[in-house]
């Protein structure tokens, strides 16, 4: 009786606590009644599990098995198993009835399908009976007509666990993983240029798929299911199928896709009706195509099961422009010797070619060729894969192409000199910026024309320029002797050239390079086996011309050496603005044509004269420019590049035209014509090395607002009449950079300071200066200076004022390679001064002069390095200091010096001393002194 009632006290407190006494609580540890007398052991627990009737096997002890349904078998209580939260259960423990809210658990949401189960209840051992149960959503209502009728016993085991399956009537629903499929291409190999196009062809990429949106319909209730946006994986894989175009090839590329996700959809049978599929850049997402009423294979969705066979047919045609591009690319490839190809150069790997063992809408995907999202050709680059033969009309499929090259400037070696690859990764391509465009244009000049005057400058001196941040860094010029390719030797075959170039109205670039290809023949008439182009083509073809490419702004006809003239299209362009012709060697008067391309034959003004802005003339015959009426048209010019190009005669441009760099280097220049051109803040070089300039003309004003960045005179014949630079009414030069190194100069040229030109590096390395005497450097500008290099000249000297007074700002000064016999201290008392050479000074008869240590300089505030070696320095009477931590005394046999206070920085890599093994240096085993 006792035992009777203590059951209804615990029965009672089940009810008024169901969820924290306990006793029947959802935890195995529970809350306890330490009063209640019950004993440990009496105690089990049960477990409930709910499964889809659908998929339940009763013989398998719940394991998810297919149960065979009809289609009529989609109507239940609920959509999804998920969409069960919990479980209100009715027990019979004898004549007690109980009844218990329980919640439903599973790992997550996909995962409730294949059942959900309860935490543990804590029970008393002992038989139960399921009176019935009813299954709650999330808002605690019921769900109508979702428990199965259920009338079982199980039973609890002391300190044991009891799994209770239970069932719901719910939506049998399986799994699909969705497949894209490529419909309408034929299998493999090339099918006949069709070259109407159906509008509702779309060009785009089945590799820039990203995500898709797919309509699949239930072929029994005819219903229709949307899943919106499921992520899209391409991959590429290889099968078995041998090459037509390589035996030894015996895999065929083909492009896969698939869902990444997997869906959920009722059991039945189903197709998909319609999709659309979507590229995805960031994130932003554009629409590729939309298909409806389309009638995809049958596929079954099983519950529980994962069905792999779903296919979305995406719908690729023949007749699309991407498919149409890449049929024109397998015809351009076999005219021109395509089996044949072996690429040369850094863009591909070595001995690469196109392959076309693959299926037909990934034939775009070849060496050489850029595409854009649709698919379409947009850049293809022949360069280094040695074509040979006649580009075919099928070029003028291409309408799309940006980019057309024939071969380049930098084929061979281009990326191996660290000039970067023209046509590389990272090189050039459609639409780009203006800062992109600006670098490519620059390319040519880069690799074989730009040299920076201050190379000329002593290695001390450089040193000192590229340690201030204030100033712009020496970088060593890569101008490659001899160049990429030789001129006059080939690179390619290409002979002709298709006309149909001309339906290219998108094309911005155009490079025809290193080919035996005449001038008459650049663009040539209807070339090729294939008349379905010219056929579809013929009435068009009547109104081509060059005029409608108004994109067309840069050319490069570079290396052709069996050009005469230059093509007469570039005369018709309306838009050029830069044309490389450089190294056609074949053309006898580049002069002659250059009157032509801005005049045209019949001497009126072309559209090129107005818009030309860069002109790449070196390495051809040059041996006068046109005159001035013809040089004067040229309004935009801004950049001419004539070196080793025989120069014998210029004219003048005028004032009005601005020119930011002028390269006239490696010519027989005799004389600078006045007003040659106009220089402004924008002019950053102005080159004219290797002439025979006697005499640097009268055409600067020092007083202009503009500042050049560099002039070059270096390598001339100045001073060869009279000793002198200029003459003495010179107006002064407005550059911050002049070299006149190695050139006949006798007279310092004081009209630089006197005038006020702005000069901060100054070079007058090798050539003949004896004096400089007070007052030379006397100017209003004179302060700016910071670099002088006055080596390999006759100087024993400097001036008193050769000073902090005049030059305060002075960071770099050399004087090696003179006739000093004592050292030039005054200049030590620029307080900016960090480095000072005085090496090698020699009298007439090449005796060493200079013997004195100047003692004091390693205290100099600011000095860091001293070159004073190759003299006859004896005793140093003084301790070396941390301060100045770079001297160079090689080629001093008679030196005596100690270095045992900083020998310790030596060792420690901070204190650098140039020196021979066999001198007398005492203080610093570390150096490593022959005794």
């Amino acid at each position: 009786m006792n035992d009777m009632n203590r059951m209804r006290n615990i029965v009672s407190r089940l009810f008024l606590f169901p969820l924290c006494a306990l006793l029947w609580g959802v935890v195995a540890s529970g809350c306890s009644d330490e009063g209640d007398g019950l004993q440990p052991g009496k105690y089990g627990y049960v477990q409930f599990k709910l499964y889809k009737l659908a998929s339940y096997d009763k013989d398998t002890g719940g394991e998810t098995t297919q149960r065979q349904t009809s289609q009529a078998f989609t109507r239940a209580g609920a959509d999804k198993l998920g969409d069960i939260r919990k479980m209100e259960i009715e027990l019979r423990y004898g004549e007690t009835s109980i009844t218990q809210t329980l919640i439903l658990n599973s790992y997550n949401e996909e995962n409730a399908e294949f059942g959900l189960r309860t935490d543990k209840l804590q029970l008393l051992a002992g038989e139960y009976r399921i009176v019935g149960y009813r299954l709650l959503d999330k808002l605690d209502e019921e769900i109508p007509n979702a428990a199965a009728p259920i009338d079982e016993a199980f039973t609890v085991v002391a300190n044991g666990l009891t799994v209770k399956d239970l069932t719901a009537d719910v939506q049998a629903r399986g799994m699909v993983q969705f497949r894209l499929t490529k419909e309408g291409l034929p299998e493999i190999g090339r099918a006949a240029a069709t070259l109407a196009a159906d509008d509702g062809d779309k060009s785009f990429l089945f590799s820039n798929i990203a995500l898709v949106s797919v309509t699949v319909k239930n072929t029994f209730t005819q219903d229709e299911i949307d899943f919106e946006e499921l992520k899209v994986t391409y991959e590429e894989q290889y099968e078995e199928s041998p090459s037509a175009d390589d035996p030894d090839d015996k895999y065929k590329d083909v492009g896969t896709a698939r869902c990444d996700s997997v869906v959920w959809l009722p059991t039945g049978t189903y197709r998909v009706t319609a999709y659309t599929v979507y590229s995805k850049s960031g994130s932003t997402k554009t629409a590729l195509d939309t298909r409806m009423g389309l009638q995809g294979k049958e596929f079954t969705v099983a519950d529980n099961e994962l069905t792999e066979d779903a296919e979305i047919p995406v719908q690729l045609s023949e007749e699309a422009e991407n498919i149409k591009d890449y049929k024109a690319l397998r015809e351009i490839w076999e005219a021109l010797d395509g089996k044949n190809w072996s690429y040369r150069g850094e863009g591909s790997p070595a001995g690469a070619n196109w392959n076309f063992n693959k299926e037909i809408d990934m034939w775009g995907d070849q060496p050489g060729v850029g595409l854009n999202s649709e698919g379409r050709v947009t850049s293809l680059s022949l360069a280094g894969f040695g074509a040979k033969g006649v580009v075919p009309d099928a070029i003028g499929q291409l309408t799309e192409l940006r980019i057309l090259s024939f071969g380049s400037h930098d084929e061979e070696i281009g990326g191996a000199q660290g000039g970067g690859q023209l046509f590389g990764p990272n090189g050039i391509h459609p639409d780009m910026t203006d800062a992109q465009k600006q670098k490519m244009r620059m390319h040519y000049y880069d690799m074989f024309v730009r040299r920076d005057s201050r190379e000329d400058l002593s290695e001390m001196l450089q040193w000192v320029i590229n340690r201030d941040p204030k100033q712009k860094k020496i970088v060593k010029s890569s101008r490659i002797e001899p160049k990429d390719v030789p001129a006059g030797n080939t690179t390619n075959g290409i002979t002709a050239i298709s006309k149909a170039v001309m339906r290219l109205k998108n094309l911005q670039q155009l490079f025809i390079a290193n080919a035996p290809i005449e001038a008459g023949d650049v663009f040539t008439d209807w070339q090729g086996e294939n008349t379905a182009y010219r056929e579809q083509w013929a009435e068009e073809s009547k109104n081509w011309k060059w005029g409608d490419l108004t994109d067309l702004t840069d050319i490069e006809l570079y290396n052709n050496p069996n050009f005469t003239e230059l093509p007469e299209f570039l005369r018709e362009l309306p838009e050029l603005q830069v044309l490389n012709v450089a190294c056609n060697k074949g053309i006898a008067d580049m002069g002659r044509e250059w009157r032509r391309l801005v005049m045209g034959d019949n001497e009126t003004q072309t559209a090129v004269a107005a818009k030309l802005q860069m002109m790449y003339l070196s390495y051809n015959n040059l041996p006068e420019f046109p005159e001035s009426d013809v040089l004067r048209r040229m309004k935009k010019l801004g950049m001419i590049d004539c070196i080793h190009s025989g120069v014998k005669k210029l004219h003048a441009f005028g004032t009005e035209i601005k020119l930011a760099q002028v390269s006239l280097d490696y010519n027989e220049i005799e004389e600078i014509p006045s007003e040659f051109c106009g220089f402004t803040n924008e002019t950053e070089t102005l080159s004219f090395t290797h002439n025979k300039l006697k005499k640097i003309p009268n055409i600067f004003d020092a007083k202009s607002k503009y500042v050049m960045g560099s002039v070059d005179f270096s390598n001339n014949q100045l001073g060869a009449t009279d000793g002198k630079a200029f003459d003495d009414d010179f107006n002064g030069i407005n550059t911050s950079e002049l070299n006149l190194s190695n050139n006949r100069i006798s007279v310092f040229p004081k009209q630089l300071f006197s005038t006020g030109s702005p000069i901060t590096t100054l070079n007058l390395m090798a050539n003949m200066l004896a004096e400089i005497e007070e007052g030379d450097l006397q100017g209003e500008n004179t302060h700016l200076i910071t670099s002088i290099d006055l080596r390999f000249n006759r100087l024993s000297e400097l001036p008193d004022d050769f000073r902090a007074t005049t030059i305060p700002y002075l960071q770099g000064f050399d004087i090696s390679y003179n006739r000093c016999a004592k050292f030039p201290t005054n200049v030590l008392n620029c307080y900016e001064l960090q480095a000072i050479g005085v090496r090698h000074q020699r009298d007439e008869q090449g005796n060493r002069i200079l013997r004195e240590w100047p003692e004091g300089i390693t205290n100099c505030p600011s000095l860091l390095q001293l070159q004073i070696g190759g003299n006859d320095i004896r005793k140093v009477n003084e301790a070396m200091t941390s301060k100045l931590w770079i001297v160079e005394v090689k080629d001093n046999p008679n030196i005596s010096l100690d270095v045992s206070a900083v020998c310790s920085l030596i060792q420690q890599g901070m204190w650098l001393l140039i020196y021979d093994k066999t001198q007398d240096i005492k203080g610093c085993d570390a150096l490593d002194i022959e005794r």
